[in-house]
């Protein structure tokens, strides 16, 4: 999924405004990522025997208590952005959209790359 939205460029704000389906196709594929994320910490914390956390950024929170992440901050705002998607406050302007898609998609290369560490360290 993170090689579809890199695929389709880095498109500005002007034309995920003009094209409504690129602008869901881009929401959509944010928000399953950032369910991704959520997932594979609550799966962590299971594995430590842990109790589920209520939320995803309790169980962000959580993992780099553990010491599976090392920060919070990019991983909160990721959670932040996909609950505005899920619950539709409002339309998800497009130069956020376009902001993620230029200056953000690494995020999603970080949480791949720490969590892959942390799995080697547990062996």
């Amino acid at each position: 999924m993170l090689a579809e939205l890199r695929s389709a460029g880095a498109p500005g704000p002007e034309a995920l405004a003009r094209d409504w389906k690129l602008r869901r196709a881009v929401e959509r594929d944010l928000q399953i990522l950032v369910e991704v994320l959520i997932d594979v910490c609550q799966r962590l914390l299971s594995l430590a025997g842990q109790p589920p956390a209520t939320s995803g950024a309790e169980a962000v929170r959580r993992c780099v208590s553990l010491g599976v992440l090392s920060s919070e901050e990019h991983y909160r705002r990721m959670v932040q952005f996909r609950n505005f998607v899920v619950r539709r406050y409002d339309a998800v302007r497009p130069e956020v959209l376009a902001g993620i898609l230029r200056g953000h998609l690494d995020d999603f290369e970080r949480f791949r790359r720490e969590i892959l560490a942390h799995v080697r360290r547990e062996g």
